[in-house]
């Protein structure tokens, strides 16, 4: 039967998470940060303790990358049956263990209880979904949507259909995680494995071969890695990469010089004979290489590397255009603007702090508390009629004339930031401002007093001639309806030693 969605991607809001181990509690920790109600299900009487910690365990990491407006860990909920998961789900994503019979009757029991239109997707790492939706009623709703450990950090996700997978299913589920924050390769055939894991699985068997021949210790296979190519892999594939080795000539050098090689190859097609021996070599050389890291310290340790190499990059989630964009260090996250502006305090800008924000204290450093504030006037700027396109249009813009910050509070990593804005006076060139720094609760909303402050006296300059001009009269009309109260402490100069 064709595929006839019950809405678009751009209007699903709620997602089904079946199974919630490392996998499926990674996708919930991701739909959460991308502003989702979730609902989760697993059997295991265990289940809804681990995926919390899980959850827990992911956020800081999702704060650093930017959560999307509204997104809170309050918006889980743990589904006592399968069908109570499902029931008014706009998505469902199925995370069970890898056994084929599992996902076959799984997938059926999702099929029969998830509302029609509905696409299920399946988190497999390698089976067809042809041979996975056999007994399934409704088979043309059904696509494989393969991630990466972690699905809240690795962008990638492999979207591709089985034999009776209508294509408008797949093209579905492409668009939907597209606008989830996800890279999305759409294949147009199943293969084994898929594209990812078939070039892992490879990298993977040489290392247990050479472990079990003694010819390379665990630690000195991951540092090939970490300390060669992987660096060069972070942002550009094998095969460019390997065109790159042909000089000028590209890959035809490459391919004319090298290829003879190809017919010896250093590589073993087969995996070697997964023996105690070679177990114990594994699990040990694991041991020795995690010294005394556990497991959260190692999962913390990935995961500000994978934010690392993602910002260095430029490849933070890209913003879904049905929800506000998440914060980025070099991008202020400025908030809907509302047009008249409301009474002050106006809330305009969110920001997370960044690692290398954080000083030799532990705390935000003092120059991003003023980053932060700047990034909360350019919000202020734009939605009152001065934004970019003003500024390249007319060369005029805001400058600075006096400042005055206070710090009131240590600010830690990972903290979630929102400004409040408070217009105190506007003139016909002069514009007097209050920001409010606030740290955010796990709701995401401001929380306690304010963690900074900053009071602006600004002036209106054209560029061009060098000099203060007036307001545009809507800008300054929309910036007088705002003017609200001083509070007692603005206006106050720096204190003298001894007060």
């Amino acid at each position: 039967m064709p595929f006839t969605p019950s809405t678009t991607p751009e209007s699903a809001r709620r997602v089904a998470c079946i199974g919630a181990g490392v996998i499926g509690g990674g996708w919930v920790a991701h739909f959460l940060a991308r502003g989702y109600d979730v609902t989760a299900w697993d059997p295991a009487e265990d289940a809804e303790e681990k995926l919390h910690r899980l959850v827990s365990a992911a956020w800081p990491a999702l704060e650093q990358l930017g959560l999307a407006d509204g997104a809170s860990r309050d918006r889980l909920t743990v589904a006592p049956t399968l069908a109570a998961a499902v029931a008014g789900a706009d998505f469902v994503q199925e995370s069970a263990p890898e056994n084929l019979e599992l996902k076959r009757s799984l997938l059926a029991e999702l099929d029969a209880a998830a509302p029609p239109g509905v696409v299920i997707a399946s988190s497999t790492s390698g089976y067809p979904m042809t041979d996975m939706q056999t007994t399934a009623t409704d088979p043309s709703r059904l696509v494989v949507g393969h991630p990466f450990n972690p699905p809240y950090l690795i962008p990638l996700v492999e979207v591709v259909g089985g034999t009776h997978t209508d294509p408008a299913a797949v093209a579905w589920a492409s668009r939907f995680y597209d606008l989830a924050g996800k890279s999305v390769i759409t294949m147009d055939r199943e293969l084994p494995g898929f594209i990812a894991n078939r070039l892992q699985e490879a990298l993977w068997r040489e290392a247990l071969h050479m472990v079990a021949n003694g010819e390379a210790t665990v630690e000195d296979i991951d540092a090939s890695i970490t300390e060669g190519p992987g660096l060069r892999w972070a942002f550009m594939g094998p095969c460019l990469t390997f065109a790159l080795a042909g000089g000028e000539g590209g890959m035809a050098h490459m391919l004319d010089h090298f290829g003879p090689s190809l017919k010896s190859p250093w590589t073993r097609l087969e995996a070697p004979e997964l023996d105690r021996a070679l177990r114990d070599a594994m699990v040990d050389g694991c041991a020795t290489a995690a010294g005394d890291r556990g497991y959260a310290d190692l999962v913390a340790e990935r995961d500000q590397g994978v934010i690392n190499v993602l910002r260095a990059t430029g490849r933070l989630p890209h913003p879904a255009p049905h929800r506000p964009q998440p914060a980025r260090p070099t991008d202020s996250a400025r908030l809907p603007r509302p047009h008249p502006l409301p009474l002050s305090p106006i809330p305009l800008f969110r920001q997370v702090v960044q690692e290398d924000w954080i000083d030799y204290n532990g705390h935000l450093s003092e120059a991003y508390y003023v980053l932060v504030f700047g990034f909360a006037t350019d919000a202020l700027m734009d939605a009152s009629g001065l934004g970019a396109d003003y500024r390249t249009r007319t060369g005029r813009s805001l400058y600075t004339v006096e400042a005055h910050v206070r710090h009131l509070a240590e600010v830690p990593r990972g903290s979630q930031l929102a400004v409040r804005t408070t217009v105190l006076g506007v003139a016909a060139k002069k514009l007097r401002v209050l920001h409010e720094m606030y740290r955010c609760d796990s709701a995401g909303e401001p929380s306690g007093d304010p963690v900074a402050t900053e009071e602006l006296f600004t002036l209106h300059v054209d560029q061009r001639q060098g000099r203060a001009v007036p307001f545009p009269d809507a800008t300054r009309d929309l910036l007088a309806a705002a003017v609200a109260p001083a509070p007692e402490w603005a206006g106050h100069g720096i204190r003298p030693v001894g007060a």
